[in-house]
């Protein structure tokens, strides 16, 4: 199959013939309809951020189509659409057990760990994923997966309860995240701060107002 692979630091990716990978009993293998680019994979590209082994198939936001199951796997099909979290746990050791899989101690990361979705296929845990309904497009999905999840990550630690009000600070990938977010939990109003004209027209378009902290000190508007 073919991938897109980072093979030396600081040079451009390249465009690889490799093997299609297998599929254990408790896996599932995704065909990749859609893979975002997350800024960390800018920062493995240039040596900012450690990745390796090299050569590695970047790409975490990953949404696709099941094409096969491995014979132990439950609640996924073949044609199933899915989407893939960006970190394969083992749902076994002692922070799996309590839910707290982000801290699992045997966690790999799609593309920086092991080979992620900057490829026609890839194979994973079933229990790294999650359905897809029909209505939204892959390339959402894909993105759910990271900018999306990690705004709604912000806003539950903030316990925004419906009513109060919103202000995100930066309208790039996740601040759009979480302004949409932030509207469907029930917020009275959400205040997008930025210094781009483009993205606080965009965010104007999503519902909020639009402070452009280059004109004004955005605290005291």
């Amino acid at each position: 199959m073919k991938a897109v692979r980072l093979v030396h630091i600081g040079q451009p990716l390249e465009l690889q013939e490799i093997a299609r990978p297998t599929v254990g009993p408790l896996d599932v293998l995704v065909r990749i309809k859609a893979a975002g680019i997350c800024h960390s994979d800018v920062h493995y590209r240039n040596g900012t951020s450690s990745v390796g082994p090299l050569p590695q198939t970047l790409g975490h936001e990953i949404a696709g189509i099941v094409e096969q199951v491995g014979e132990q796997v439950t609640g996924f099909t073949p044609g199933d659409r899915v989407c893939v979290h960006y970190l394969v746990t083992c749902g076994q050791c002692y922070w799996c057990s309590r839910g707290n899989e982000q801290f699992c101690v045997n966690g790999q990361m799609l593309g920086k760990h092991r080979d992620g979705g900057y490829a026609e296929y890839i194979a994973v845990p079933a229990r790294s994923l999650v359905h897809l309904p029909a209505d939204i497009p892959f390339e959402h999905g894909a993105v759910m997966m990271c900018s999306s999840s990690t705004s709604l990550h912000a806003l539950c630690k903030a316990r925004l309860q419906p009513g109060e009000t919103v202000a995100v600070f930066g309208a790039g990938g996740l601040g759009m995240s979480a302004i949409q977010l932030a509207r469907a939990f029930g917020a009275l109003a959400v205040f997008a701060v930025d210094v781009n004209p483009q993205k606080l027209k965009l965010a104007e378009h999503y519902g909020a107002v639009a402070i452009n902290a280059g004109s004004c000190d955005p605290v005291a508007e």
